[in-house]
């Protein structure tokens, strides 16, 4: 076997697996497995004796080249010195197998491939193996399969997951800071089991991203200086043998900062407060910097020690969703969508409980001319009672908050569809007249059930321009769309715990 890599070359696979990445059968179909047409070769799936497969076939490019060459999709989640892609293809046919990733640094479009060796395919299924080494911090992988030169391949399943060395422990002490232009962050502190050894440090600002090799103590621990930092978010990640630990800090204006500062310094908690965060993807993603991780930096650092949370946002949940979650968690029944991620929900005794629910409940449909939401009226009241009814059985001293659907950025969408063909399939999230109609019901149930109510979407639609708001998909919160959430439940929290 011939192995090329544009990373870290191993002496051996690691053992523990970190990430599952993609796992395909395709006994369902391709699962997003292509051949652009900017490469040579066809990608279909076919049926071998009741069975199914891939099939990657070599074709013709620019008239002289000859291979044939698929792209597949995974998991979108940074990826860090150190980490090591290991990829497994069952598969039998005629010619050689490769296999790797395609790399996508920040701030550059055009990938880069990182090789993880070639094959000569059998006529028999057999297992291939192929590993490839990062050192670098990237944005995105994808993997993909090639038949080099003349060839066909028969695949029956593909599996690609990161690895980790389990005798290597990484962790930071700092996951969150939010600075000042005037009042630079603290440094960030990693522990690590690497003693006077090396971490791969990179930092993050924006779409430009840096890696370097900083050494570290006598008892493994690393001090990473954030003083000299510009205003902006940036993430700083140390990482080896495949384990990383990520600190974000965000540097903000200074009349930003004293705002939420002075709303901050207005919470005063006698007591403990256990706080229950139920939500979707606005919750669950970006855990470590998100709205939620910012309501605890800020009553943390006026009330130390009396602030917990548990956010159990899923992504992709709307009214249904989470209430059939619910009903599981209650019976004791694994019956619903990421059913696990409610496991033990109603041990922690809470205080207060908010639900944020709305971007999936609103969704709507080309096919159906975005005339209908996801959730109609009828159906997000019926689950809202049943809900606030398990939640008052569950937790009968914490009290419910419902917080008002994000806008997400309609224009995105808007002009998204004028550029599709007739015919052509699309979701569109945060159309006006849905996102109002949803704001209205909650508006209604909080009246009839005397339920405090946040209002965060007419607040988000004042800013602008409101793409400040959100990442590239118009959908899903940037860090500033976190810290305006985080300011309009800060001040929901100043005004009950004065």
């Amino acid at each position: 076997m011939k192995t090329s890599f544009i990373s870290l070359l191993l002496a051996a696979v690691l053992p523990v697996s970190a990430a599952v990445l993609k796992s395909d059968d395709f006994s369902k179909g391709l699962r997003g497995w292509n051949t652009p047409n900017y490469w040579a070769g066809k990608t279909r799936q076919i049926e071998e004796n009741g069975k199914k497969y891939l099939l990657l076939e070599s074709g013709v490019r620019n008239k002289t080249e000859i291979f044939g060459r698929a792209l597949g999709y995974s998991k979108q989640i940074p990826y860090f010195p150190g980490d090591t892609v290991v990829i497994k293809i069952r598969a039998k046919g005629e010619g050689t197998l490769s296999c790797g990733v395609l790399v996508y640094r920040f701030g550059s479009g055009a990938p880069q491939y990182a090789r993880g060796g070639e094959y000569p395919l059998t006529s028999e299924f057999k297992t291939y193996e192929f590993k490839s080494g990062l050192t670098d911090q990237f944005r995105m992988i994808l993997p993909y399969m090639e038949i080099k030169g003349a060839g066909k391949a028969v695949v029956a399943s593909f599996r690609m997951e990161t690895v980790a060395d389990p005798s290597v422990s990484l962790a930071t002490e700092t996951p969150l800071q939010i600075a000042s232009e005037k009042a630079p962050g603290k440094p960030v502190v990693f522990k690590s089991s690497v003693k006077n050894g090396e971490l791969a440090v990179s930092c993050k600002s924006g779409e430009k991203s840096s890696s370097k090799m900083e050494k570290t103590s006598a008892d493994g621990s690393l001090a990473v200086p954030t003083d000299k930092l510009a205003p902006g978010f940036h993430q700083i990640s140390a990482s080896t043998a495949g384990h990383s630990a990520t600190s974000s800090i965000d540097v903000q204006p200074e009349n930003v900062f004293r705002t939420t500062d002075e709303i901050a310094g207005r919470i005063k908690l006698d007591k403990p407060v256990s706080v229950l965060f139920l939500g979707d993807s606005l919750s669950d993603f970006f855990r470590g910097y998100n709205y939620i991780d910012r309501i605890a930096f800020w009553v943390g650092k006026y009330n130390p020690g009396k602030f917990s949370f548990r956010n159990a946002g899923v992504g992709g949940d709307f009214c249904k969703r989470m209430l059939d979650r619910l009903q599981g968690e209650a019976a004791g029944k694994r019956q619903a969508y990421r059913q696990e991620m409610y496991n033990g929900l109603f041990k922690e005794k809470y205080d207060l409980i908010f639900l944020f629910l709305g971007q999936n409940d609103t969704r709507c449909f080309r096919k159906d001319g975005f005339a209908k939401q996801e959730t109609p009226p009828e159906l997000q009241q019926k689950c809202l009672a049943e809900i606030h009814k398990i939640l008052k059985e569950k937790c009968p001293g914490a009290q419910l908050v419902l917080i008002s659907p994000s806008p997400s950025d309609e224009d995105l969408f808007i002009r998204r569809d004028r550029k599709l063909p007739k015919g052509a399939s699309m979701v569109m999230y945060g159309k006006k007249e849905l996102v109002d109609l949803y704001d209205a019901e909650n508006r209604k149930f909080c009246k009839e059930n005397g339920l405090p109510y946040i209002d965060i979407l007419s607040v988000m639609r004042a800013v602008s321009p409101i793409r400040s708001l959100y990442v590239v998909d118009g959908v899903h919160l940037s860090p500033e769309g976190g810290r305006v959430i985080a300011d309009e439940i800060l001040k929901f929290l100043a005004e009950k715990y004065r």
